[in-house]
């Protein structure tokens, strides 16, 4: 059996343990909360950039946007009926 100034020292430490894993516990849920809106924030940009990019290369993919970058960035032209060739 044990002496009850035994007892007492033992459950104090018990306790005190006990109370610290809470505490480092609260504080791992903090961070994980955080790292899980951080990421969330991210995807989100992330997916407004992919919606941007689609829409930009919808609009690149256009024939007149086309034929005016050809035009206006490569120097091309249309070709002459002479520059055709006909199987």
């Amino acid at each position: 059996m044990l002496r009850r100034g035994v007892v007492i020292p033992l459950l104090a430490v018990l306790i005190g343990i006990l109370s610290a894993g809470q505490v480092w516990l609260s504080h791992l849920r903090v961070a994980v909360a955080q790292q899980t809106s951080h990421a969330k924030q991210e995807q989100q940009l992330v997916q407004q950039d992919v919606q941007n990019l689609k829409l930009e290369m919808a609009s690149l993919m256009r024939p007149n946007t086309l034929r005016r970058l050809a035009h206006d960035k490569l120097g091309m032209q249309a070709p002459t009926p002479m520059q055709v060739v006909r199987p």
